[in-house]
C-alpha cells in the first residue's frame, strides 16, 4: 500500500461502527417511543431486526464481492449503512426502514472486513483484527454510557446524527484508501487467470462446523446481553447494580480483545485448541454459576467476567479464523458468509426463545442447561475443525 495511515483510519473507524449503529438506539427506547407516540414494547423489533437482516444478507455478500470487488462492494455497504442511519430521525416507519438498511450494511461489513485484512496485510490479521475487535468492544459501551447524557442535554436524534457523522467519516475514509492505494482499480483490472479459484463452502465440512460454532457463539452472547441482567434482578440485585453487571462484561472483554488475536493468527493448532478451550471452560464455569438463585452481587460479576473472558476468547478464535484459516480473500470472503448466515440466524432466535420458555415456567433453568451444553458442543466442534491446517484444501 502506497499510505497505510488511511487504511489503518478505516479499520479504525469500521469498528467504530460495527456495532454501535444499532445497538445505541433501544438505550433511549423509551425517549424513541415517546417521540413517534408508539408503545416501548413495539420498538423491541429494533435489536432483532439487525440480527434477522444479518442472516439474510450474509449469503449475498461473497457472490456481490466477486463481481463488483471488495473494496466497491464495501464502499456502497458503507453507503447504505450511512443512509439507513440519517432516515431513522424522521418517522416510526423510516426508523424500520433505516434500521434495515443498517443491518444490510453492517452485515457486509461484518463479512468482507476480515477478507480485506487478508487481503492488504496478510501477515498482519490478528493485529489489526485484535485493532477493530478492541476499538469495537469499546465504543459499543462508549455509545451506550453517552446515549442517556446526550438524549438528556439535546435529543435521541441528536444522538443518532452523531453517530451518523461517524459512519460517513468511515466510508470517506475507506473512499480514500480504494483511491490513494489503488485498491477499487486493482479489483476492476484482476484477469480471470489472477483471480483465485471459486469454492462453495455449503460442501465443506469444516465451513458447517464454522457456521454451528458462530450459532452458538452468536447465540450465547446475545441470550447473554439479553437476560443477564433481568435474570440478576431476580436473584436480588437492583436495576443500577444490573448494569454493573452486564457492562463489566464489556470491560473484562477489552484487554482480552487486545491481546488474543495476535496470538491466535500466529499460533500453532495446539496453543490454539488449548486458549480456546480454556476460554470455553471459564465461559461454562460462569452459565453453571447461573444456577444460583440467590446471588448477590459480587458473584453476577465473577459471572459476566467469565463470560466477558472466556466469550472474548471464542469471537476472537471465529473472527481469527475466518482470515487465518484461509489462503485469500475469496475464500475468507465465501467462510464467512456462510458462518455468520447461520450464526446470526440462530443468534435471532435464540434470546427470544430463552424468553418464551421464561414467561411459560418462570425460570431459567432448563435454557441454560441447553447453554451449558452448546458451549461443550462447541469445544468439540473447535477440536473437530482443527485438524486441517486450512479449512479449503
Amino acid at each position: 500500500m502506497k499510505k497505510s495511515g488511511i487504511f489503518i483510519a478505516s479499520i479504525l473507524l469500521l469498528g467504530v461502527i460495527m456495532r454501535a449503529t444499532f445497538t445505541t438506539i433501544p438505550v433511549v427506547l423509551d425517549d424513541v417511543a415517546n417521540t413517534f407516540g408508539l408503545p416501548v414494547s413495539q420498538l423491541g423489533i429494533l435489536t432483532t431486526l439487525p440480527l434477522l437482516t444479518f442472516a439474510v444478507v450474509s449469503p449475498m455478500t461473497n457472490g456481490i464481492m466477486r463481481k463488483f470487488g471488495l473494496e466497491r462492494t464495501l464502499l456502497v455497504a458503507l453507503l447504505l449503512v450511512f443512509v439507513g442511519s440519517w432516515v431513522r430521525v424522521f418517522s416510526a416507519s423510516w426508523l424500520i426502514i433505516g434500521t434495515l438498511l443498517v443491518g444490510a450494511g453492517i452485515a457486509f461489513v461484518n463479512v468482507l472486513l476480515p477478507a480485506a485484512l487478508v487481503k492488504f496485510v496478510p501477515t498482519k490479521v490478528g493485529a489489526y483484527t485484535g485493532l477493530y475487535s478492541t476499538v469495537m468492544t469499546f465504543m459499543t459501551a462508549f455509545f451506550q454510557i453517552i446515549a442517556v447524557p446526550i438524549t438528556k442535554a439535546y435529543d435521541w436524534q441528536t444522538l443518532v446524527l452523531f453517530l451518523t457523522v461517524v459512519v460517513f467519516l468511515a466510508w470517506l475514509t475507506w473512499f480514500l484508501h480504494t483511491r490513494i492505494n489503488g485498491g477499487a482499480m486493482a479489483d476492476a483490472t484482476t484477469t480471470t487467470a489472477e483471480t483465485p479459484a471459486k469454492v462453495n463452502p455449503w460442501r465443506n465440512k469444516y465451513a458447517w462446523a464454522y457456521l454451528v460454532m458462530a450459532g452458538i457463539q452468536s447465540a450465547g452472547f446475545y441470550t447473554t446481553i439479553a437476560w443477564v441482567p433481568t435474570i440478576a434482578q431476580k436473584t436480588g440485585l437492583t436495576g443500577t447494580e444490573a448494569g454493573w453487571v452486564i457492562g463489566f462484561l464489556s470491560l473484562v472483554g477489552i484487554p482480552v480483545s487486545m491481546i488474543v488475536p495476535a496470538r491466535l493468527a500466529k499460533s500453532t493448532y495446539k496453543f490454539r485448541l488449548k486458549l480456546v478451550t480454556t476460554g470455553t471452560v471459564a465461559w461454562l464455569i460462569a452459565i453453571l454459576m447461573m444456577f444460583n438463585t440467590h446471588a448477590g452481587l459480587i458473584w453476577w460479576l465473577i459471572i459476566t467476567a467469565l463470560v466477558g473472558f472466556g466469550g472474548t476468547i471464542v469471537f476472537m478464535y471465529m473472527v481469527t479464523s475466518y482470515a487465518s484459516r484461509t489462503r485469500n480473500h475469496m475464500e475468507s470472503s465465501a467462510l464467512s458468509s456462510m458462518a455468520q448466515t447461520g450464526g446470526y440466524l440462530i443468534a435471532a432466535g435464540a434470546p427470544w426463545l430463552y424468553g418464551v420458555i421464561y414467561a411459560q415456567h418462570h425460570s431459567w433453568f432448563w435454557q441454560t442447561v441447553v447453554m451449558a451444553i452448546a458451549v461443550i458442543a462447541f469445544t468439540v466442534i473447535m477440536w473437530l475443525s482443527e485438524r486441517e491446517e486450512t479449512v479449503f484444501e
